[in-house]
């Protein structure tokens, strides 16, 4: 196809051909599909095997958009890749707790679909114990949940009763 393109309302038309592409190859996984608002976070990004390209770490760069606010954006560090799986390994440094739309862009080849590939940056309470004790306190607090980090340091937590 020969592009037609107007600028400042004149049209010019060129000799040079575009291909546009029928179909977006996806990538076709995210491990994990959460991460720690605080912590950093390797995430795995699978592509479709139909991937035309060798993989190149340098090649991509990979974005987490805020699916409340577009203004947004977290980056990504592209580490490794693996062009016989057709993997990218990512850093996530961490973001505001949210839900954030992941998308990938090849130097070459474009935008990658990556719908579906929403990362749940939260840290989640699922248990804790004991459930009871004195009100003068000294007890110790277990806390189960996900997105935790090993360091206590980088899990602060704060208990409140009704509100204060």
């Amino acid at each position: 196809m020969s592009p037609t393109v107007v600028i400042n309302g004149a049209t010019v038309s060129h000799s040079n051909s575009l291909t546009t592409k029928n179909s977006v190859i996806p990538a076709t996984a995210m491990t994990p599909s959460s991460a720690s608002p605080v912590l950093k976070t390797d995430i795995t990004f699978t592509l479709d095997a139909s991937f035309p390209f060798t993989l190149n770490r340098d090649d991509f760069t990979v974005n987490a958009t805020s699916t409340t606010d577009n203004s947004y954006v977290r980056y990504l560090k592209v580490n490794t890749v693996d062009d016989g799986a057709k993997t990218l390994t990512t850093k996530f440094g961490g973001a505001e707790s949210g839900t954030f739309q992941i998308s990938i862009r090849h130097s070459v080849y474009g935008l990658i679909k990556t719908e579906g590939l929403v990362l749940d940056v939260n840290s989640y309470v699922t248990g804790y114990s004991p459930t009871s004790g004195s009100i003068y306190g000294g007890n110790m607090l277990t806390i189960q949940g996900t997105n935790f980090g090993t360091a206590i340091t980088d899990n602060p937590v704060q208990l409140s009763f009704g509100g204060a």
